[in-house]
């Protein structure tokens, strides 16, 4: 069997910011990037497309929503295609409450298969793959935080049922991060699943992974539109993956424009601040319904940059959507060299408030994920920030 794996497609996204033109042309977007991984999957020749986890953005849906995917399964449909999915976090099927998804309705439809798995009393478990061809397929869901404990007890299940070859969908990602849910912490874990499992089509993460790097099995594909501003550096993908000759392609996915930059500046006055602003716009190269994201940053002082004056000259050059962020340097060259980092700093001042009791340490790291995170184009960091409210209330209650 020859297969497309890709995920994160987050259907029915639509930003909550923006001009009204900018909102319904993201909207637009997602659907666009899953119409072109159905166009490729067909120049390919392949039989199956398989999306691992976060199909639709919500759980909830709207007509026009359901109607623009109705119509793209319908073309997978025209091609011979079929098309796998499972569930992840953003359509999340609680148990016992299968029937309210919308995936259920499309596969009744037989528009899409979702293999899955039925969670019965004393924490017993049913796993109801499918076939294509001779390739079983088997889908895990979004296991959340026991993803490590969720494959091993499959590894188990695969051992006792002779299971080998198989294809697993399962909505995680390598992440070795505490503060991040339902990442994988333990790569040794899927060492456990090399033995059964010829393919794992990996999700959650939105830029490309696989392991290990020689002969890998376990990928992300990542998400083919940028589900967040910040992703700009993220590799964007699809794989093909032939369980006969067990080789690998990866196909580059083309998400909207964005560009990102950043400026530094020393001004005093408005009028020597669009003055260099506008010297920098240039070096830009912005195209017609660009997106373009720019920080400022200058040395602590009272000027204060005109950032609503900034985004409108970066529209006037014909960009879709701007955002400027000012960031002031608050800490002198004098004061950072008395202490070894800049999370140092952070960590006193979180002390200094008495919610925070015994948990400050973990809260001050919980932030510095949060930046990483940022920086590294991957996660959503709303995951991390409920840790960091978390620490909190720990620390709240222990001060009780």
């Amino acid at each position: 069997m020859k297969f497309l794996h890709c995920n994160d497609l987050h259907l029915g996204k639509k930003p909550s910011f923006g001009s009204e033109i900018f909102k319904s042309k993201r909207f637009e977007d997602y659907f666009a990037a899953f119409e072109r991984i159905i166009e490729q999957a067909k120049e390919h020749k392949v039989e199956t497309i398989l999306v691992a986890g976060d199909f639709f953005d919500k759980k909830e849906t709207h007509p026009n929503i359901l109607s623009n995917t109705e119509g793209l399964l319908q073309k997978c449909k025209e091609y011979k295609i079929e098309v796998v999915v499972i569930e992840g976090n953003h359509d999340l099927i609680y148990r016992n409450k299968e029937a309210e998804s919308w995936l259920i309705y499309l596969e009744n439809k037989n528009l899409l298969r979702r293999p899955f798995v039925k969670f019965l009393e004393n924490n017993e478990k049913e796993y109801h793959s499918i076939f294509i061809g001779e390739t079983e397929i088997f889908g895990l869901g979004y296991p959340g935080a026991s993803v490590d404990s969720e494959l091993l007890e499959f590894a188990d299940y695969c051992e006792k049922n002779n299971k080998q070859n198989c294809v697993v969908l399962v909505h995680t990602a390598l992440g070795n991060n505490e503060f991040i849910g339902g990442f994988l912490k333990d790569k040794s874990v899927l060492d456990k699943m090399q033995k059964y499992a010829i393919y794992i089509a990996g999700g959650h993460g939105h830029r490309l992974q696989k392991y290990p790097e020689t002969q890998p099995f376990f990928f992300v594909a990542g998400a083919p539109e940028y589900c967040d501003l910040g992703e700009k550096l993220a590799l964007k993908t699809a794989i093909i993956f032939d369980t006969n000759s067990k080789e690998h392609k990866i196909l580059m996915q083309n998400p909207r424009s964005c560009i990102s930059d950043s400026i530094s500046l020393e001004c005093a006055s408005a009028e020597q601040f669009r003055e260099e602003f506008d010297k920098f716009l240039p070096l830009l190269n912005i195209s017609t319904e660009d997106i373009v994201i720019i920080e400022i940053n200058t040395i602590s002082n009272d000027f204060i940059p005109d950032i609503k004056w900034a985004e409108k000259r970066i529209l006037e050059k014909g960009a879709l959507f701007a955002e400027v962020k000012w960031k002031r340097n608050l800490f002198s060259k004098s004061l950072l060299a008395k202490r070894n980092s800049v999370e140092e700093i952070e960590l006193e001042q979180i002390k200094k408030w008495p919610h925070w009791g015994n948990a400050a340490d973990s809260a001050a790291k919980a932030l510095s994920e949060m930046k990483k995170s940022i920086n590294d184009e991957q996660f959503d960091i709303s995951s991390i920030f409920d840790s960091a409210l978390n620490s909190v209330i720990e620390g709240s209650a222990n001060n009780q």
